[in-house]
């Protein structure tokens, strides 16, 4: 084979490695579009979020927020109950900005900040694991679909997550999460229900710390309306003087 022949077959196949794994990241952006079907719901719409704190069976702290969704990349949280009642968190891409009760400034936080108990404002604010993520599937384990994802940006909620879903419908089952150092921080347990027009989806996460499975937040997802709401909400310099209508 002349030296021409032999370079253009080198090229013939870096091109179809490159084809093959274009095609495999495809096929697993397309299996978390799947998933993330049960976690956010398309277009502009309003849902409540109850999170309930826990240590073994007693209630330790209970909050309710109204939540304003638009699309998956903007979000508008408002504590109505709890010890933070006024409270507001705004995220937009991936930046996030919280306002506390009576303060005339708006505060930028990180989405691994803690919201309350196990629940960071990452867990409740961002619904997204396509938008943040690339997948790589791994084998199955336990009956179960299972991809490591890994965060496309730094404002990603975490840098790592290890994704367990139903194989044939492609529900969400629980979710690992992992600190930059590699330790395994805490775990998510989705449990679906309806909303709406009886659309499946995920209305329950029960988020475990590793360290202290005792320790557990339940998030609940309630009242769901679909609804448009003035781009002032999704406003930085809004946040301070929205008032929830």
């Amino acid at each position: 084979m002349s030296r021409i022949k032999k370079w253009l077959f080198l090229v013939v196949l870096l091109l179809l490695a490159m084809l093959a794994k274009d095609l495999c990241g495809q096929a697993e952006a397309d299996l978390l579009a799947k998933i993330d079907r049960y976690r956010m719901l398309a277009g502009s719409f309003r849902m409540d979020v109850r999170l309930q704190d826990y240590d073994g069976e007693t209630l330790k702290d209970e909050a309710l927020f109204k939540g304003f969704f638009a699309g998956d990349d903007r979000s508008l949280l408002i504590c109505d109950s709890g010890k933070d009642k006024g409270m507001k968190v705004l995220m937009k891409g991936d930046d996030m900005w919280v306002n506390l009760g009576g303060s005339k400034r708006a505060l930028r936080i990180t989405p691994m900040q803690r919201l309350m108990g196990e629940a960071s404002n990452g867990d409740v604010a961002k619904v997204s694991f396509n938008r943040d993520y690339t997948g790589k599937r791994l084998d199955d384990e336990g009956g179960l679909l299972k991809l490591e994802l890994k965060a496309k940006s730094t404002g990603a909620t975490y840098q790592r997550v290890l994704l367990y879903a139903d194989p044939r419908t492609h529900q969400p089952v629980k979710a690992e999460f992992f600190l930059l150092s590699g330790k395994h921080y805490k775990t998510a347990h989705y449990q679906k229900g309806t909303v709406g027009d009886n659309r499946a989806a995920i209305t329950t996460m029960r988020i475990e710390d590793k360290r202290n499975p005792r320790r557990y937040t339940l998030m609940e997802y309630l009242d769901f309306k679909p609804g448009q709401f003035p781009e002032k909400y999704f406003n930085v310099m809004y946040l301070p003087q929205i008032e929830a209508e």
